[in-house]
């Protein structure tokens, strides 16, 4: 009896060691799935980094937001004006009697080109936020042909935040547009379209619609030499983030933005850059650029 049991002990130890391992097809199936699986998230995982760096450009502008808001406050309630004069950092007066525009530098880090752009004492929101990364976007991918002047420095590359200390856009002047294009609702006025820069609140006719603060992918710019460019930012496969034509882009044209009224939210102007490209800044329901001679 006990030499039986002994045998059945040493019979099974080999039927038990072949059950206790894989065969090189259970192993391949395993790593297939796993394959498949990781396959699966990735596009998650790289939707959800950028939501992500969204949601921060978000909060960004309606921090952004409120120190417009304390300007405003602070100058008769107007908005900034769309130039500066530059001020020397050591005595606090003027350095020279050249404007600098502020429609992509309202706030920030100093410039790589200041033969252009306001230093960051200079700057309107200088005394509400100092520098720092509010005035960064993640996605911040640059004007690679801005600015127009080669007597403005470097290119705005490769990001605007590196070369100008901001990466969002002030809607404080005339925006570009096409040769044959322009603006619908000033058709027949002898003026070109008012925008916010300068303005008081109340000229603003609908504030909940009226953009204050954008990127570069919500509109069109453009220099003499170099015809007219587009941009992506968020949201934009690996690959080139300038265009010479919207409707030929492989993405999308989502911008976050600051409204008038304080709000911010992001937007897909990809309809209205792409549609009729000779007029990209007409009224939707969602915002407003400009403000008609009929306002």
């Amino acid at each position: 009896m006990q030499w039986m049991r002994l045998s059945d002990a040493r019979s099974s130890r080999p039927s038990a060691a072949r059950r206790a391992g894989f065969t090189l097809i259970e192993l391949l199936v395993v790593i297939a799935i796993i394959g498949i699986l990781a396959s699966m998230m990735l596009p998650s995982l790289s939707g959800a980094k950028q939501r992500g760096k969204m949601i921060l450009c978000i909060n960004n502008l309606r921090q952004v937001g409120l120190a417009i808001q304390m300007y405003v406050d602070d100058h008769q309630g107007r908005f900034p004006t769309a130039t500066v004069m530059q001020i020397d950092p050591l005595t606090g007066l003027p350095a020279d009697p050249i404007p600098r525009p502020t429609l992509q530098a309202l706030g920030g880090r100093e410039p790589m080109n200041p033969g252009c752009f306001p230093n960051a004492r200079s700057r309107p929101l200088w005394q509400y936020i100092k520098p720092s990364d509010v005035f960064r976007c993640p996605d911040d991918r640059g004007q690679r042909i801005l600015p127009c002047s080669s007597l403005c420095g470097p290119e705005f590359s490769p990001s605007n935040f590196k070369t100008l200390g901001m990466s969002y856009q002030y809607n404080g002047g005339t925006p570009t547009v096409l040769s044959g294009g322009g603006f619908l609702a000033w058709r027949n006025a002898a003026v070109l379209p008012s925008t916010l820069a300068g303005q008081a609140e109340g000229w603003i006719p609908d504030p909940s619609r009226f953009i204050v603060m954008h990127e570069p992918s919500a509109r069109l710019y453009g220099c003499p030499d170099t015809g007219p460019r587009w941009y992506q930012w968020h949201f934009a496969a690996a690959g080139p983030s300038e265009f010479v034509d919207p409707r030929t882009a492989p993405a999308r044209f989502i911008s976050p933005i600051l409204f008038a009224d304080g709000h911010t939210r992001q937007h897909n102007f990809t309809r209205a850059l792409a549609t009729d490209p000779l007029h990209p800044y007409e009224e939707t329901a969602d915002w407003m650029w400009y403000k008609g001679p009929d306002r």
